[in-house]
């Protein structure tokens, strides 16, 4: 049950705000039931994310917002009010929540983006076979927002570019509303992982979605365990990604000569995959 009614008309800053939205677009929900003339925001998860919730509830207790452990799912909640029906009328329509052009320019801080990636978003490393037989590491992020129309990611994809300056890929799926939003490009992870990291680092508990290096480590040593040894490592720095017409004519030239991929990138000072994201291109463009 919600709190006892509340006449108190919160006024939320920026950081209180963007936390409620971004978790609103995840995990959390506002209720509106039967008598209650004023709507509440709720959110609930399992034992092991409560240092997550305790976070959350220590940066909007000023909203009177409460974290509930004596239930069998540890719950973090406010009291109705006014402030929150008016979201609910902006976040809701019927019964269902929805993104729109209008309220999701409410989500225009990090932390708000941060707080949509702990509910919903993770970390793949993952791996392919080359034809050379080595295997090759990177990763992805997924944002799994499944609950909202392919419309409504392409709205929410569209504002995370121009709000944060992030790219994401529409990605189709067999389950829910069969859309959710992924990061596959290097450039565009090590900055949305930089992004959130300030606040991510807070809570230990959620270090797991971040740690690019631990996570490589990790996988890593699972393939050398399953008896895999050639393993080229996705590169995580950021570089400039343009190539001068010296460095163009330097790769068509080696590697119309037989060289390999790799010892292309190391004599220049490229990343393997930033190479053969170039070659991919001048094959394209008919210059190989």
């Amino acid at each position: 049950m919600p709190f006892a009614e509340n006449t108190k008309v919160y006024k939320m800053n920026r950081i209180e705000r963007n936390i409620i939205i971004g978790s609103l677009i995840g995990d959390g929900s506002l209720a509106l039931y039967g008598r209650s003339i004023n709507a509440y925001y709720r959110e609930h998860g399992c034992a092991k994310q409560i240092p997550y919730r305790e976070w959350k509830a220590k940066k909007l207790k000023n909203l009177n917002f409460k974290l509930l452990t004596n239930c069998k799912n540890p719950q973090l909640r406010s009291p109705s009010s006014k402030t929150y029906t008016e979201l609910y009328n902006m976040f809701y329509r019927g019964g269902e929540k929805i993104i729109t052009l209008e309220n999701i320019l409410l989500l225009d801080h990090p932390i708000g983006l941060a707080c949509l990636y702990m509910d919903d978003g993770s970390l793949v490393i993952d791996s392919s076979k080359r034809k050379n037989g080595s295997i090759y590491i990177f990763p992805r992020i997924s944002i799994y927002t499944l609950n909202f129309s392919k419309d409504e990611n392409i709205i929410l994809q569209n504002h995370i570019k121009k709000t944060f300056n992030i790219n994401t890929k529409l990605k189709e799926r067999k389950d829910g509303k069969h859309f959710l939003l992924e990061i596959n490009k290097r450039n565009d992870i090590v900055k949305f992982i930089k992004t959130i990291s300030p606040f991510v680092e807070e809570i230990p508990c959620m270090h797991y979605k971040i740690k690019l290096k631990e996570r490589f480590e990790d996988k890593r040593l699972k393939l050398i365990n399953e008896g895999y040894k050639n393993i080229n490592k996705w590169c995580e720095n950021i570089t400039e990604n343009k190539y001068s017409k010296e460095e163009e004519n330097f790769i068509i030239k080696s590697k119309q000569a037989g060289a390999s991929s790799k010892k292309i990138a190391d004599f220049l000072g490229r990343s393997y995959w930033g190479i053969l994201d170039k070659l991919k291109r001048l094959k394209l463009q008919g210059r190989i």
